[in-house]
């Protein structure tokens, strides 16, 4: 069963959302932030999975 959104966004913030979950997140947001136009469902998928990844690699190097 899915988390409401204020649920999910306390687990992604301490950190215990999947990959997935996160990315879904951020590619929903994406999707928002353009006006709710339908058409770039992937392209915002990828963004949201480069940016993602990329967030996790600087963490690793910060450590």
């Amino acid at each position: 069963m899915s988390q409401p959104p204020r649920a999910r966004a306390a687990a992604a913030a301490a950190g215990r959302l999947s990959l997935e979950e996160r990315v879904e997140m951020r590619a929903y947001e994406l999707y928002v932030l353009r006006g709710n136009e339908s058409g770039s469902e992937m392209d915002d998928w990828l963004q949201a999975e480069d940016e993602i990844r990329d967030a996790e690699e600087q963490s690793v190097k910060l450590r």
